[in-house]
């Protein structure tokens, strides 16, 4: 009866064991992601396509709102890594605070993929998704040529916030590759940049930029770039109410559903794709993999670099896209 009743209990043991290992096995992957801000259309997107694509790949994921403040982002973090989060997203406010953070998540065994914004390369990451700032920039500043030819071009950058490593990367490819195609095209350049203004990722922030440049430039310029398509419309309503929209080329970056449509309205000239949808869905695409065993994955991991124009506009238009 002894003999009897101990295996019972070990077999008891076992099934326990047994059943607390496939609790563990089911267990879903835990998600944290700290956006840096839900201030404009692309930061919203990009949390709704993480959640989305979160969903449909059977992980679980929580998502926070730094709301531009590089302390609620190191604290939104700290919160996420006290609730047992399996893997950090991290799309950092402050490329240098962005580290730290980085440094902080894998110190506790937690890794780390940035997402969007750009960090160090010294920044402790399983790798960075990103849109192709460099190859994108380079299609815009050609296309830009392309409208001008071999008149001067007169431009106002309008940028989204000091500091910024991506937006950095969007406008010096921007602006050399325009100087770049107009010296192979004329043997030399024709470019000016008026001013440069800061949107601050919005549309309000571009509107206010492009008001202070008529105000300083008036109607010297004839060319405008901004680094986002939202900071793009801003500065499209301040033309328009200025009456001077019909002389001024606008180029964007990030293929907002708005902007598309602008550009089959004829007043944004051009933008290239920085898709929430598709940086999540890669997103998860690393993590898959993280999760399988691969440790090996290149310093970026871009998604498919596309420029839009009215000639194209048509085929990347979406009127049910989040963004």
């Amino acid at each position: 009866m002894k003999r009897f009743l101990a295996v019972a209990m070990i077999t008891a043991g076992i099934l326990g064991m047994s059943g607390a290992a496939q609790a563990q096995a089911a267990k879903p992957l835990k998600i944290g992601f700290s956006n840096r801000t839900l201030n404009g259309a692309f930061f919203n997107g990009l949390t709704e396509y993480m959640k989305i694509s979160a969903k449909k790949a059977g992980y679980e994921i929580v998502a926070t709102d730094a709301a531009g403040n590089m302390n609620k982002q190191i604290s939104d973090v700290e919160d996420m890594l006290s609730q047992g989060i399996d893997i950090l997203v991290l799309n950092p406010q402050d490329p240098a605070a962005g580290v730290n953070i980085v440094k902080k998540a894998t110190a506790k065994g937690i890794p780390v993929v940035n997402l969007d914004s750009d960090i160090s390369l010294d920044a402790p990451v399983i790798t960075r998704v990103m849109a192709n700032n460099p190859v994108n920039n380079k299609m815009l500043g050609e296309y830009a040529v392309k409208l001008f030819g071999d008149k001067p071009i007169n431009a106002v950058i309008i940028s989204g916030n000091q500091g910024n490593l991506v937006g950095a990367a969007r406008r010096d490819n921007f602006i050399a590759a325009v100087m770049e195609e107009q010296m192979r095209l004329y043997g030399r350049t024709n470019f000016t940049v008026l001013t440069q203004g800061w949107g601050n990722w919005d549309q309000q922030g571009g509107l206010k930029a492009m008001e202070d440049a008529l105000v300083a430039h008036g109607d010297k310029i004839n060319a405008v770039y901004t680094e986002m398509d939202d900071m793009a419309l801003g500065a499209i309503r301040a033309l328009k109410a200025s009456g001077k929209l019909k002389n001024v080329k606008v180029i964007a970056h990030d293929g907002y559903k708005k902007g598309l449509e602008s550009i089959k309205n004829g007043e944004l000239q051009a933008t290239a794709s920085n898709n929430p949808k598709a940086l999540a869905e890669k997103v998860m695409e690393v993590i898959k993999d993280f999760k399988a065993g691969k440790t090996k994955f290149s310093d970026y991991e871009f998604i498919t670099p596309i420029l839009i124009t009215k000639d194209n506009v048509d085929k990347y238009y979406d009127k049910d896209s989040i963004y």
